[in-house]
């Protein structure tokens, strides 16, 4: 651990004081990314660099810029990325779920995403642990694990949130993707705390994804967002329902990007080999899409919007009583 973890406690209790109601903040340091990539995590309970997560096969789903990418130091891909707070400029553009002609970043894209939560003191404090100024994509950023560094870096910007004018815009995006950096590989535990969900059919989807084994061990910390994690500018399944027959998807109504989009719905009934499958075009998804079945009782269920998985869960048709 540091010698100076100490200063380290002060910074997180001085700015959880701070930020009123986003004053847990600072309690954490975030890694956020997709689901598939986030099913990967738990099953090896590692978060790995972006260079070894390559290497293993690991990487399911690109949520980074390939332009950022390509004009990254190599060094700077040997480490595992955290950061400092939700809601960074880089989220901003990439949460989905969005239509594939909408999508920034050069087609990176984050349709479900799912944030791990790190109890920051301990990580901080880790001997190996580096701190970054800001944008680790830029070249005007610097990094260290030196306390006089950590302790130069403008964490009133860091943890800026709100309105800025034009032009505080570049100062600002640069120090809202501040980063911590691990060399190559760090443990899931005994840091992590929580792993958010935007929305309880994105939580089913993740923890039907996973192995049983990782899910008895990991669904306890598997919670919904509150105020201050996600966007939610975008499309997203809120919940899914089944009455007599029907299938119910229901989607964020505040959504800038409702279509269109190419669905592709399946349904495999439990004693069945092969799914039943539907295809379509929806131009505008802000309320809900029902979809009809017959002679069912339980199975799987799975959505795709273009090509990215909207929904995926074992949903039960109760019989109607009467």
């Amino acid at each position: 651990m540091k010698t100076w973890q100490g200063e380290i406690a002060d910074h997180v209790r001085k700015w959880s004081a701070s930020l009123g109601n986003l004053g847990w903040w600072p309690k954490f340091v975030y890694h956020f990314t997709d689901v598939l990539n986030a099913v990967s995590i738990l099953e090896t309970g590692n978060l790995y660099s972006r260079s070894e997560a390559s290497r293993l096969g690991l990487m399911q789903s690109e949520n980074a810029s390939p332009e950022i990418i390509q004009s990254t130091r190599p060094e700077h891909l040997q480490y595992v990325r955290l950061y400092f707070r939700p809601r960074t400029p880089t989220q901003y553009r990439n949460e989905g779920m969005r239509p594939k002609n909408q999508r920034e970043l050069g087609g990176a894209h984050c349709a479900i995403p799912v944030f791990f939560c790190l109890d920051s003191l301990p990580v901080l404090a880790l001997d190996n642990s580096e701190f970054s100024n800001g944008n680790m994509g830029s070249s005007r950023a610097r990094h260290s694990s030196e306390r006089d560094f950590f302790n130069k870096i403008p964490f009133d910007r860091v943890f800026h949130d709100g309105w800025f004018s034009d032009d505080e815009s570049k100062e600002i995006v640069f120090r809202r993707n501040a980063e911590v950096l691990i060399p190559q590989k760090l443990l899931l535990e005994p840091y992590l705390r929580r792993i958010v969900c935007r929305s309880a059919a994105e939580r089913q989807t993740l923890l039907h994804l996973l192995s049983e084994k990782a899910r008895r061990k990991w669904s306890s910390k598997v919670t919904l967002a509150e105020h201050g994690f996600f966007e939610r500018k975008w499309t997203y399944v809120e919940e899914v329902v089944t009455v007599e027959n029907k299938v119910i998807f229901r989607f964020n109504p505040n959504t800038c990007t409702p279509g269109p989009f190419q669905v592709y719905f399946s349904y495999r009934e439990h004693n069945e080999p092969s799914p039943r499958e539907w295809q379509g075009e929806e131009k505008s998804l802000t309320k809900r899409l029902s979809l009809i079945l017959r002679n069912v009782n339980h199975g799987e269920c799975k959505l795709y919007l273009d090509d990215s998985l909207a929904f995926a869960d074992n949903i039960i048709f109760d019989e109607i009583p009467f």
